[in-house]
């Protein structure tokens, strides 16, 4: 089993490097959302690269660092990815007062930088999730974009915030090693599963009409 999830876990870095340049292929010919979630892909594609050369070829003992920029990073462009498609002038100011408080946690807790913020990552998660829900609840009346795309995110975000939701979770030594393990494993498959939601969010909608417009 655990082979296969090495296999599924090596496919999840390719794919990361690997989605961003097919989105950026009709990335000038489509809407400020698209062009968004392109630019997101490649922010992603960075983090992971910069997670294997951390742990490969730098040999760190841990990368948990890697997981604030992570976080952080994700939640500022899937906002602006999510006020482009829902109109909703409160986003923004939910991304600021969400930034400031994130700022303040780590200024006055400045050893939070080498543990994993469980409550800043299901803060900014939980917001995600709220922004997925509003969109899926405006397809109810309209046609929109991105329907697989927000699938995927409702899917991968939502049993990511369940699975971390108890705190430093798998990082916790008094955890056994079985339970960690799975956490891990089903994280990652979940993960997969959104990446291709992401490629068949393209392939259905951007592969041949979009980008030969």
């Amino acid at each position: 089993m655990q082979s296969y999830i090495k296999i599924i876990t090596l496919i999840t870095v390719y794919f990361s490097i690997f989605l961003p340049f097919i989105y950026l292929r009709s990335f000038t010919v489509n809407s400020k959302a698209f062009r968004i979630f392109t630019i997101y892909l490649f922010f992603i594609g960075i983090i992971q690269i910069s997670s294997q050369i951390a742990t490969k070829v730098l040999e760190l003992e841990s990368n948990i660092f890697i997981s604030h920029y992570y976080f952080i990073g994700q939640f500022i462009f899937l906002s602006i990815f999510y006020y482009k498609i829902l109109k909703h002038k409160f986003i923004w100011f939910v991304l600021i007062l969400s930034l400031l408080c994130l700022t303040i946690q780590y200024i006055f807790t400045p050893n939070l930088y080498n543990v994993y913020n469980q409550v800043g990552m299901l803060f900014s998660h939980l917001i995600i999730i709220i922004y997925a829900l509003l969109y899926l609840y405006k397809a109810l009346s309209e046609k929109i974009e991105f329907t697989l795309l927000n699938i995927g995110v409702l899917i991968y975000f939502l049993s990511s915030s369940l699975i971390f939701s108890s705190g430093n979770l798998v990082f916790n030594v008094e955890i056994p090693l079985e339970t960690t393990q799975l956490l891990i494993n089903l994280n990652v498959v979940l993960y997969f599963v959104f990446q291709i939601l992401i490629f068949v969010e393209w392939w259905k909608n951007y592969s041949v009409a979009k980008s030969n417009s």
